[in-house]
């Protein structure tokens, strides 16, 4: 009798259980109405605050996601970066958009997404300290008795802890951070992805005189968007998603607006959010100006003229 009884309920929580094993991700937000995404903490131009709201390209990709789901959003930044897949993992977060470098090592952790972003490993490095010919991580080899900051946790540490010795490295929580502890002197070099080098060197004209950035290609890492494992619908649909941003052109705008217009480095309120067909009939205007400039200088040069 006592073994039925045990075989009954086991059958009662297995049919209260049931549903909820097979409802996947994407219905389990949608159902609650909310999407948790972990941001990077201070890592412009992916993701920063301005006038305490988050902004940058990560904070509008999961904006972009959160709209496409019908549901809120609601964003972590965790302290530390090595605290990101462990909250991922324990529920606090439903997924991770924060410049993430995909690698083997944490694929055995989480799900990644295909890249949305390409990176090389850069640096920032003190002018008195290196060669003016420099150009490459590298490069940074050659000086003798080396202060490296990184920032903890992440694929520039890891790299930086093969090339230097252990007792050169500081690690920072942040890699704004270890850039202001270069500028203060108590580092000679900062490594980072070469976004944030390219985007530092540009919103820092002033201290140029005293500090280089060193850009040339030295890795190929990519970005990606990293899930629990376990449902490869939510992985597939995300894909899905990168594929529609980058097709109809809302990726190459916004990249363009925070590499190249720099519109977020000169303001300091939030742009202004697009939906994806607002972005799309931009990057439209956007050819139409540019196909209509060069029309232009060829007629100038057919006229024998100058084009300045």
């Amino acid at each position: 009798m006592k073994k039925q009884y045990l075989l009954l309920l086991g059958m009662l929580i297995w049919c209260f259980l049931c549903p909820a094993l097979e409802a996947g991700e994407i219905e389990r937000i949608q159902d609650k109405g909310e999407l948790i995404v972990s941001l990077n903490k201070d890592y412009p131009p992916f993701s920063m605050e301005q006038e305490g709201k988050p902004t940058g390209l990560d904070v509008d990709l999961a904006r972009l996601v959160a709209d496409y789901m019908g549901v809120k959003l609601t964003f972590i930044r965790p302290a530390l970066y090595e605290e990101q897949i462990p909250a991922l993992l324990s529920g606090k977060a439903d997924i991770i958009i924060a410049a993430m470098t995909r690698t083997v090592e944490r694929g055995l952790l989480v799900n990644f997404t295909q890249p949305y972003f390409t990176v090389s490993q850069a640096a920032l490095v003190r002018r008195d300290k290196i060669d003016s010919a420099a150009e490459s991580y590298f490069d940074l080899t050659s000086i003798k008795n080396i202060r490296v900051g990184v920032k903890a946790g992440t694929t520039h540490e890891e790299f930086a802890r093969q090339l230097f010795a252990p007792a050169s490295i500081q690690t920072y929580p942040t890699v704004e951070a270890a850039a202001a502890a270069l500028v203060n002197g108590e580092v000679d070099a900062v490594t980072a992805d070469s976004p944030f080098v390219s985007i530092w060197r540009a919103t820092h004209p002033s201290l140029h005189p005293q500090i280089k950035a060193l850009l040339a290609p030295v890795t190929q890492e990519s970005y990606g968007f990293a899930i629990r494992k376990g449902d490869q619908d939510f992985l597939h649909w995300l894909n899905l998603f990168i594929d529609q941003v980058r097709s109809d052109g809302t990726l190459d705008l916004l990249i363009h607006d925070y590499f190249v217009a720099l519109t977020w480095a000169r303001k300091t309120a939030s742009p202004t959010s697009l939906t994806p067909a607002q972005m799309l009939q931009n990057r439209f205007i956007q050819q139409k100006k540019e196909m209509l400039e060069e029309r232009r200088r060829k007629a100038i040069n057919a006229k024998g003229g100058s084009y300045e």
